[in-house]
């Protein structure tokens, strides 16, 4: 049995990456954003295998504290909870090997459900969209290629693992500045405005 008072310790040690304790049956269970990362276990602290975890915890115990369920991935048991800095770096961490990677960034489709009962304007929301997501993709934030060679989308989900890393960090503010002005002016950005946002965008990210 995991006491409260240790799981309290746990939850304040790592407030700043907002990780909470569910108590079930005397134990309990560690989750960012809902999300399951690891137990206590008899007031002990196990977090989920990933290999980021092992990498700044290489002397790490690969264990199962409990007769995992179906399915459920090895632990590796934390035995330092006292160091705050290495805590929060192997919670979040292992939080972002298992599903940060998941997270949905954009599923443009949507638009097009949405606006399903008018023809003409679904036409002017797929060729923006088209231009957006060859502008995405000339400039290396997306992995994989959008567009076919006839300018055909091809892909309309785009989730973090689709990103690279230039993606991650100019990516979502550049698409905010074009749906808001294709949203306010209906119009379709020239070449030297989506220029123009991608220095602005770069600029802030890079002066801050």
């Amino acid at each position: 049995m995991t006491t409260k008072k240790y799981a309290d310790f746990i939850e304040k040690q790592t407030r700043s990456i907002h990780v909470s304790a569910e108590p079930i049956f005397g134990e309990y269970i560690l989750r960012i954003n809902g999300k399951k990362i690891g137990v206590l276990y008899q007031n002990q602290c196990y977090l989920f295998l990933t290999d980021k975890g092992k990498e700044l915890l290489p002397d790490a115990k690969v264990c199962r504290p409990y007769k995992n369920p179906p399915g459920e991935k090895d632990f590796i048991l934390v035995e330092d909870t006292a160091n705050k800095e290495l805590l929060c770096s192997l919670f979040e961490a292992t939080y972002k090997e298992l599903y940060a990677q998941q997270e949905l960034m954009d599923d443009f489709s949507y638009i097009f459900t949405v606006n399903r009962s008018y023809m003409k304007h679904i036409e002017k929301l797929y060729d923006d969209i088209s231009v957006l997501l060859s502008c995405c993709w000339e400039n290396g934030f997306l992995r994989e290629r959008p567009i076919d060679t006839k300018g055909r989308i091809i892909k309309l989900e785009f989730r973090r693992k689709d990103l690279t890393p230039e993606g991650e960090i100019f990516y979502v503010p550049f698409v905010e500045k074009f749906i808001t002005y294709t949203d306010r002016t209906q119009k379709t950005p020239s070449e030297k405005l989506m220029s123009k946002w991608l220095n602005e965008v770069k600029t802030n990210k890079i002066g801050r």
